[in-house]
Order: C-alpha cells, then sequence, then structure tokens
C-alpha cells in the first residue's frame, strides 16, 4: 500500500508539469511576421523622435506616414533647391519645390506656412518640416522620378534613350509649341551637361527638377 501511494504522488507530480507552460505549445507561438515589420515597429514606437534614415534624421511621425523611398525622393527634391546646401529652405525655394511636387501655394500661403514653424526666425524651414508639409498636402505617393522619366519617354521618339535636336523640333511641331532654332539650342546647351550634343535621362531629370518644367 505504501509503494502505491508513492506512485499516485509521482503520477500527481507528472500531471502538475503537463499542465506548466509549454514552450513550443502552438497557442504560444508568435503569429507570422510581416517583411520589415520588426524594423518599422523598432523606428516607430521607439522613444527617440527621431531616426536616421538613408543618413539623415526623421521623426517618427513621418516614418508612420511615408516610405523609406518617398523620403529619399523628397529629400533629392529639398536638396536641389536648397541653394546654399545650408539644410534649409527660404520661403522663395520651398515655393519652387513644392511646385515640383504639384503642390500649388502662392507667395503669401508659403510664407506664412514657414512662420508657422519658423521656431528658430530664420525664415527658413529644415527638413522634417517640408515633409510634414508634404503629408499634410495629402501626398499622392506618386514616385516624381518615374513620372519625369515619363515626360523624358514622350521626348525620346528614337528610344534610345538620349534626346536629340531632332525630337526636340519634332516634340514642338506635333504639340503646336513654337520655339527658334536658337532657343532650341541654347535648351539643349543647358541641359546637355556632358556635351555630346544630346539629353540623357539624368541631364532630363536635373533640368526638370530645377526649372519646374516638368509640371
Amino acid at each position: 500500500m505504501p509503494g502505491k501511494k508513492k506512485l499516485k504522488k509521482k503520477k500527481s507530480s507528472k500531471s502538475k508539469s503537463k499542465e506548466g507552460h509549454d514552450p513550443v505549445a502552438p497557442e504560444y507561438l508568435d503569429a507570422p511576421v510581416k517583411p520589415g515589420q520588426r524594423l518599422v515597429e523598432l523606428l516607430t514606437t521607439h522613444k527617440v523622435e527621431e531616426k536616421e534614415l538613408h543618413g539623415f534624421k526623421v521623426t517618427t511621425k513621418v516614418l508612420e506616414q511615408l516610405t523609406p523611398q518617398e523620403i529619399r525622393d523628397l529629400k533629392i527634391v529639398f536638396d536641389t533647391f536648397d541653394g546654399n546646401s545650408d539644410g534649409y529652405l527660404n520661403v522663395v525655394e520651398f515655393r519652387k519645390a513644392f511646385k515640383v511636387l504639384g503642390f500649388r501655394i502662392n507667395k503669401k500661403v508659403a510664407k506664412q506656412m514657414v512662420t508657422d514653424v519658423d521656431l528658430r526666425k530664420k525664415g527658413a524651414i529644415e527638413f522634417n518640416e517640408f515633409l510634414e508639409f508634404v503629408i499634410e498636402r495629402q501626398m499622392d505617393s506618386r514616385d516624381v522620378k518615374a513620372e519625369i522619366m515619363q515626360g523624358f519617354d514622350m521626348f525620346d521618339y528614337d528610344k534610345q534613350s538620349k534626346i536629340s535636336m531632332d525630337n526636340l523640333k519634332q516634340a514642338c511641331r506635333e504639340t503646336g509649341v513654337k520655339f527658334s532654332i536658337q532657343e532650341l539650342e541654347e535648351m539643349m546647351e543647358e541641359a546637355d551637361a556632358n556635351g555630346d550634343s544630346f539629353i540623357d535621362p539624368a541631364e532630363f531629370e536635373r533640368v526638370m527638377l530645377q526649372t519646374n518644367l516638368f509640371y
């Protein structure tokens, strides 16, 4: 009889062990994590307000609203109009940058927008403030570079990834836009940075961003 009691106690012990936490039980497994989800959670839930992305800092609010690709593209636009490379856009530069992105704002509105966030009294905005303005204007998530390249393709009649003088003339004929030969030559000279008498995709993108001709 004493032996049986001991056996019962051992059984009871095993039973309690089975009722305890099993680390491999299905109900304790984490749900599948989407690619990049851990990185996004790390960036957006950390106590620090700013995170470094592509070598520059952006706020967690921006990371929640824009993709890394969109932020990088907007940094290119920002830097293009940052004339003295001081990391700020004044009212004129800000307005030009917004125009490139398809946002039409007059001088008065642009000045007021800058004034509203200009705690440093510099009369200018930094990159994060620029991004937040973009978010507020309900950016439609379009890829600016891709759209500029669509414009390039419209001129590239020969499909050789370059625009010639003849291509410019043809575009003028088809659209009814009147430019003299001298004006077209000046356009070509301004855009043709490498001097090969053609406009390549990189040269076209640079001109579109700097002159607002694309929009």
